[in-house]
């Protein structure tokens, strides 16, 4: 069945279609009787039959309405900056476009905007629009002021592809456990084995061990590696005991509601598209060395979000400022 768009699309072609031939109808009697008589008859401005008639070249296709766009701006990109865009994305594409807008900038002397750079790789063919269903309105929450304030803690499945050697044969999966601050956008990282409470815990503890803040708050999802609210009402999960020993807040999002945890959910996406798409990993040693060369990136990129400095930049200027 054809789609709404595409049903729009034709009648939109047949209307277009429809228009130039009344066109061509007016041009010959308008070259037979003449334009004014043509005017007068069709009720159509003098101005435009005279247009029309030397737009005419003797098919009505030539009558279809075209696109009134100019083809030069006094503020366009120069030939210069676009090869200057068109060598940074083949080296940096990749990375986003909020690195390649940096690089252009500290190293090239950009001076547009990044909305300007991103209408500018669209043109250029380097970028094509996504179908998608939209973005969602969400309600904004407060943001953090200081680090620390809230973490927010995730686990991501290692895709199978990425697993190679033994530890594919043996059917093992890998899982990557992730922490963001709120505040700085500063992330830690580590791998494991296997998907439970106790390594939920390793994970905290190394997480205290590398963050120079002090952590207020922690917030996860409702999964068991994290919490035992929907399993039972008596037991506590490992994870929950050690926070509440160490006198941290535990936050539970909403259950279905993954936007709650927005940050690290679209840090995970982020490592899909930069790290996962490209690596693959024999073993858990193999798999937390190559993660940490990429946390070691991602702690260093810059962001739109902090104007071009980065989550190592942002945490540093908190640690000076206390």
């Amino acid at each position: 069945m054809k789609s709404i768009a595409q049903k729009s699309e034709k009648k939109q072609r047949a209307e277009e279609k429809k228009l130039a031939k009344k066109k061509e109808r007016i041009v010959w009697y308008a070259g037979k009787h003449g334009k004014s008589s043509a005017s007068r008859k069709y009720q159509e401005p003098l101005s435009n039959i005279k247009r029309w008639s030397k737009q005419y070249d003797g098919t009505w296709q030539s009558l279809l309405c075209k696109s009134r766009r100019p083809h030069s701006h006094p503020n366009q990109h120069t030939l210069t900056e676009e090869t200057d865009i068109t060598e940074v994305w083949t080296q940096h594409g990749c990375k986003g476009m909020d690195y390649v807008y940096c690089v252009l900038v500290k190293d090239y002397g950009y001076t547009r905007t990044i909305w300007g750079l991103f209408h500018a790789l669209r043109r250029l063919g380097l970028i094509h629009k996504t179908k998608g269903k939209g973005r969602r309105n969400y309600r904004q929450c407060t943001p953090c002021e200081i680090p620390g304030e809230k973490i927010q803690i995730d686990v991501k499945e290692v895709p199978y592809y990425c697993i190679r050697g033994k530890h594919r044969i043996d059917g093992k999966k890998m899982y990557q456990w992730t922490a963001i601050d709120e505040c700085t956008r500063w992330r830690f990282v580590y791998g494991f084995e296997e998907h439970t409470p106790e390594n939920s815990v390793k994970f905290l503890k190394m997480l205290l061990k590398v963050f120079p803040f002090e952590i207020l708050t922690i917030q996860t999802d409702n999964g068991t590696e994290f919490t035992y609210k929907f399993v039972s009402d008596e037991k506590l999960c490992p994870f929950e005991e050690e926070l509440k020993r160490l006198g941290i807040n535990h936050r539970l999002i909403k259950p279905r509601t993954p936007w709650h945890n927005g940050k690290v959910e679209r840090s995970h996406r982020m490592d899909q598209r930069y790290f996962y798409e490209y690596e693959h990993f024999r073993d858990m040693v193999d798999f937390n060395g190559k993660l940490k060369e990429h946390l070691e990136w991602t702690n260093s990129k810059p962001m739109r979000i902090f104007k071009g400095k980065s989550p190592d930049d942002k945490l540093f200027e908190y640690i000076w400022v206390i």
